[in-house]
């Protein structure tokens, strides 16, 4: 029987933070802006509206789901400083009640009580060792995985207007070359599944996922927005023709 060579195993959490947004970004901006585009297609079937509506959600987007992503990262990292200082408050001042907590994380992980009053007291003697231990076992916080509010934000905008423009370049080559509007229609459709399944196989990297799973689902999801908006498209041009516009 062949002998198979155990490879060991990586972690990626460190990196998960960053390549979240930059998925949500570029997702965002394919779905989000994607779909917005779409429906204009369906209700207008101008590939000019299609262009500037497109247009006008990127820059919207980018704005307020970059300054979303800087908001919510900046308000996370302000409760766990603060969590920290109180911390270490309690470390410096109730040395004891520190250590007695200690001592029951221990307990809890099946040691004996011997073993975790041992360990507890070697830990008491580092209070930066007793700090990460209550911040983990009490706190379940890990600092040093969060990313900083400005880096998020800024991959959040600059994804985001990636996804938004891609969907867009079919209508950019129909009004400029007076290609015909329904292949830029399927052209921006093909365009936004396909990097909607590049980055889903991406993906399993960090969701241990099959390649094809992974692509598929975003594929999947993507493709009920597009359908569904164009869709609505349709239904509120004939509701609200386009010659009721001024």
């Amino acid at each position: 029987m062949q002998d198979f060579q155990k490879e060991p195993v990586v972690h990626y959490t460190e990196e998960a933070d960053v390549f979240r947004t930059k998925v949500f970004g570029i997702q965002d901006g394919l779905i989000g802006v994607g779909s917005i585009a779409i429906g204009a297609a369906g209700y207008s079937h101008d590939p000019m509206v299609v262009l500037i509506t497109g247009l006008i959600a990127t820059i919207a987007q980018a704005f307020s789901m970059g300054i979303g992503e800087y908001i919510s990262t900046r308000v996370r990292n302000q409760v766990i400083l603060n969590e920290i200082k109180k911390e270490k408050y309690e470390i410096e001042n109730f040395p004891e009640k520190e250590r007695m907590e200690l001592v029951g994380f221990y307990l809890k992980k099946g040691m004996s009580k011997e073993d975790a009053e041992r360990i507890a007291d070697i830990i008491m003697k580092d209070k930066k060792a007793t700090l990460n231990e209550m911040l983990m076992n009490e706190l379940k916080m890990f600092p040093e995985e969060f990313e900083k509010p400005t880096k998020l934000g800024f991959l959040m905008a600059t994804y985001l207007i990636v996804g938004g423009l891609l969907p867009l370049i079919p209508f950019m080559v129909s009004v400029f070359f007076k290609v015909d509007f329904y292949y830029a229609l399927f052209s921006s459709i093909a365009l936004i599944l396909i990097t909607l399944g590049t980055f889903g196989a991406m993906a399993t990297k960090f969701t241990g996922l099959s390649k094809s799973r992974g692509a598929l689902e975003q594929i999947g999801t993507g493709l009920i927005a597009l359908v569904g908006s164009y869709v609505g498209g349709l239904v509120l041009a004939h509701f609200f023709p386009v010659s009721y516009l001024p």
